[in-house]
Parts: C-alpha cells; structure tokens; sequence
C-alpha cells in the first residue's frame, strides 16, 4: 500500500502511526504511574502535615489555600471526634463518613496507622489515621482537589514534551528524507538518459549506499559506453569481412556461369566459391554461437566432461591440419563440470588462438581443477590483456574478437575463471576452477 506514494507522504504516514500508537499506550501508562506517584505524594504531605500538628499542635501546611488538610482527634473512650481550628463540626462530622469504618476496624485490629482514600459526595478524600496512645487516635484529610491540579498539571507537561519531542524528530526525518530524495532525483533522472541515449553526467557527493549506487551507475555508463562503440567498430569490420567473400562467391559464380573460369578450371574456380562460403558460414556460427551462450541456462551445470579424452580428441584433429607444429600434452585423468559441446568450442578457440601466434610448440597441461594451454608466440600487450575476453575485442591478429569472449562466456557459466598470462617466451591461457563460485 505504502508503497504507491512518495518517500515523503510515506513517511509523514508512518511517522503519523508511531505517534499514534505512542499517544494510545503512553497516555495510559502515565496516568497509571502519575496515580501512584500522586498518591504516594499526597500519602507524604499528609505524614508531614499530621506530624507538625501532633508534635506543634498545628499543621505548617495546613492554612494553603491549594491544600487545606484538616485534622481531628478521636478520643475512643468517650467516643468524641474534636476538629482542628479550620474546620467545624459539622463538618467534620460528614467528613468522618469517610473514614469512621476504617477507623473503628483500626482500633479494633489494633494497629498502629493507616492511609487510605475514600469518596465523599463524588470527591476524592485522602486520609491518614494515627495511633498517639491507647484513647487517642489522630485523623488527617485532604482533598484531591490539588492532586487533580498536579496530575492535570504534570501531564500537560508531558504532553507538550511529546508535541515538542515528535515536532523535532518530524523535521529532522523530513530533512534527511528530503536530503535523500534530492540525489535518487538525480539518479532518475540520469537513468533516463541513459534509456534516452543522451549525453549526462552524474556526480553525487557521498560515501553512503547511495554514493555507492551512485558511483557503480556512472561505471555502468561508462561500460555501455565503451561496448557501444566497440560493438559499432565490430559491426563496421564484421560488415568489411563479409562483403569481401560475398563479393567473391557472387563475382566467382557469375563468371562460372558465362563459362569463364578466372583460377584456370572449374574445380579451381568452384574450390575458391566454397572457401568463402565456409569463411561465411564460420563466422555466422561464431556470432549465433556467441549469441546463444549469452541466453544458455545452466541446465547441464551438473554434468561431468572427461577432459583428458576430449583434449585428446581435438589435438589429434588439430595435428593433421597443422603437422609443423608440434603439440605437447601433460593430460591427468579430470573431469569439468558443464556441456561437452561447449567445452570443446572453447578448447578449439583457445588453440585455435594459439595457432596464429606460436612458433613452433603449443603444450596443454590438464591438472585437477586446472587447464593451461601455452603457445611459445609473441607476447600480449600488457595494457589490452584485461579486455582479452571481453566481446568484440579483436587482436592484431584475430578475426572477429569473438573467439576468446565465447571462451569466456563458457567458463564462467560453469563456475570457472580463464586468464591469460604472459611468459618468458610466449604465453598461456588458464582454466582454473573458481573457489567462489
């Protein structure tokens, strides 16, 4: 529900809420224990009042016209109740009412003092009854008329405290959602840009979740960026490529067809036809391949590829189309986890690779957890090795920049890094398991 408003009308509803259900169970709980402390603070000023006028004969309080306690003194054996000078007779007779039972059960269970409240015509009487000695028993009474003043007083206090209280944690959440709001505006509205394809520039001054947002965003920009352009460079030389076999098949076929044979013969003639239909032909796989790795589920993650005997499988394929190279094996019996088909399309490009570089040796070393296939040609650039297997890149010597990112693409979906690294003399590609993954 809260979820179809604002940052800020959420918040003014939930902060609504909490100070709702705050005001619901506190004012409770403080009438509750502003009871009590009253009545222990009246129970007080009546010890103090009855104390002064048993010791002194008067009551140092007892003339405030915010309290006025009354006292009497009962005499048991003659059974009179004698009120202090403030109060009359009379009225000391209706206010015995009040406590005349507690009295009497004091004086017949013996005890030594009492405090209790009683009603009298709908007012609260608070009262204290004292044992001076065995025939005299001293009654002090107050009503809660000041009671009722201090807890109306003291609770109104409170009450402005909380207005006071949640008026200023208000403001300060506001201002901080406020300040939050104002660069998730920024972040909006940079990815709309970006969707939009427009020049923007997004700087955010912060070290919080949102800086980190922030900061990941304008790296993504720059990412896509910099794929855009590569991807438009790749399109451009893809594009260059195929039109030079497709020119020659369709100028080739065309004087086939006018019975002009431009390599002397029609086999020689025919055989050129075909090359570039199969140069056509591999680079339309690698791009549908690349393609299709991309939306390829993990459904074959669990399956076991025996490496020793498919390695075996390619390099002795791969010997006879290259027998002046000479290949090297140190094979351990090991099995990766994946899809067979892909694990051989990416050994075979990663030798492949190596074929338009090496001199004379390409070594393949297949350890637990571990694939290092090492040519002894020309050294990478240094500066370009991190972008090796990223799509599109192309070497000095590669074809499509496709190769070694469908390698790529096919080690991490099964849970494995691939790094390239030079050496002394020459340079190996690395298939390890990723202890992460």
């Amino acid at each position: 529900m809260l979820k179809k408003f604002s940052l800020q009308r959420q918040l003014i509803i939930i902060f609504s809420l909490i100070a709702l259900v705050v005001l619901v169970i506190l004012v409770p709980l403080i009438n509750k224990n502003l009871t009590n402390l009253i009545d222990n603070q009246m129970f007080q000023t009546l010890e103090t009042a009855q104390r002064g006028y048993v010791d002194y004969g008067y009551s140092p309080i007892e003339k405030s016209t915010d309290k006025q306690i009354y006292h009497m003194k009962y005499d048991a054996e003659n059974n009179v109740l004698i009120p202090s000078a403030n109060i009359t007779y009379s009225d000391a007779e209706k206010l015995s009412y009040v406590f005349r039972n507690n009295l009497f059960e004091m004086i017949e269970n013996d005890k030594e003092k009492i405090q209790k409240k009683g009603n009298l015509s709908g007012a609260t009487v608070y009262y204290q009854i004292t044992k001076k000695d065995d025939n005299t028993y001293i009654v002090s009474l107050v009503y809660s008329d000041y009671s009722a003043n201090l807890i109306s007083a003291i609770k109104q206090q409170i009450i402005n405290i909380l207005y006071v209280s949640f008026t200023i944690i208000g403001v300060v959440i506001f201002l901080w959602v406020s300040n939050l709001i104002k660069p998730l505006k920024a972040i909006r509205n940079y990815i709309e840009d970006i969707r939009n394809d427009k020049k923007s520039e997004l700087k955010i001054d912060r070290s919080d979740e949102i800086g980190i947002v922030s900061n990941e965003l304008v790296v993504m920009k720059e990412e896509i960026d910099r794929q855009n352009k590569t991807k438009e460079e790749m399109i451009h030389n893809i594009s260059h490529d195929l039109k030079t076999p497709i020119a020659l098949i369709k100028s080739y076929s065309q004087s086939v067809k006018d019975d002009i044979y431009p390599y002397g013969d029609k086999d020689a003639s025919m055989d050129v036809i075909i090359e570039n239909a199969d140069r056509l032909d591999g680079k339309v796989k690698s791009l549908l391949y690349l393609n299709r790795l991309d939306f390829l589920s993990s459904e074959n993650v669990n399956n076991e590829v025996d490496m020793k005997t498919l390695i075996e499988h390619i390099t002795l394929q791969l010997q006879g189309m290259h027998p002046e190279i000479a290949i090297e094996t140190d094979l351990a019996f090991v099995s990766f986890k994946g899809d067979e088909e892909c694990w051989r399309i990416c050994v075979e490009n990663i030798i492949e690779n190596a074929y338009r570089y090496v001199n004379s040796k390409i070594k393949i070393t297949l350890k637990q957890n571990y694939l290092e296939l090492y040519n002894d040609g020309e050294s990478l650039d240094n500066e370009n090795i991190e972008a090796l297997f990223k799509p599109y890149e192309k070497g000095t010597k590669g074809q499509f920049g496709l190769g070694l990112s469908i390698v790529y693409k096919t080690c991490t979906m099964y849970g494995y890094n691939v790094t390239a690294v030079n050496r002394d003399v020459g340079v190996s590609f690395i298939i390890e398991k990723n202890i992460n993954g």
